[in-house]
């Protein structure tokens, strides 16, 4: 694992933000150190991102058994979190459950940043063409996850450090009444899987949100 500052990271962080004309506080922690993390590997990665393609097709309104059965079909299944299994599983969904499903290429997103697949916006929404770059659902993604690899880890966590800052600069911008470029919701899970990739939480469904 390379050698990283998380206090020289917060400080370029805070500086970014700044140049930006939006808050970023002195008082919020630094992000965990190295040796506390459990960076996910560039085949977990690509493995998860595959599960997702899936679970937000439930959310658009696609065929659950048909999506199961691929997931099924490839290997992915113990890849999903409980919860993604739980979707799979089920044929019946609360529109919450779609539009949780929805804010996930947010995810994608970030995730496709970190393997060198796309770009990352601070301040705008996912590309229209994001779910160009991994293979379609119901398709063999093996080929596409044993080439998998992932950004130098400096960047992925300088990237979380980021998000986690903004994420409280949008939430203290809702507390407090004010306008924000971007929606919460969009950086909550931006930063969701950036802080999984660093390892942070390797668990899908228990990753912090706190800020």
């Amino acid at each position: 694992m390379p050698v990283i500052d998380p206090d020289s990271v917060k400080q370029e962080s805070i500086k970014l933000i700044r140049s930006w004309d939006i808050p970023a506080v002195d008082h919020l922690p630094t992000l965990e150190t190295v040796d506390e993390l459990s960076p996910q590997s560039a085949e977990n990665v690509a493995r998860r991102c595959m599960v997702i393609i899936h679970v937000v097709g439930i959310g658009f309104g696609g065929d659950t058994k048909k999506l199961r059965d691929a997931v099924e079909q490839f290997g992915l299944m113990d890849s999903a979190s409980e919860h993604e299994r739980d979707m799979l599983t089920r044929d019946d969904h609360t529109e919450q459950e779609k539009i949780d499903a929805q804010w996930l290429v947010e995810c994608m997103q970030s995730l496709a940043w970190c393997l060198g697949l796309a770009p990352l916006e601070h301040f705008k929404d996912c590309d229209d063409d994001l779910a160009s770059k991994f293979p379609d659902p119901f398709t063999d993604p093996s080929d596409f996850i044993a080439s998998a690899s992932l950004r130098p880890f400096g960047e992925i966590y300088q990237q979380a450090d980021i998000h986690y800052r903004l994420h409280w600069a949008a939430r203290n911008a809702r507390l407090s009444g004010s306008d924000f470029p971007v929606r919460e919701g969009f950086l909550r899970e931006r930063r969701r899987a950036l802080d999984w990739v660093i390892g942070v939480e390797a668990d899908w469904d228990e990753v912090p949100s706190d800020t």
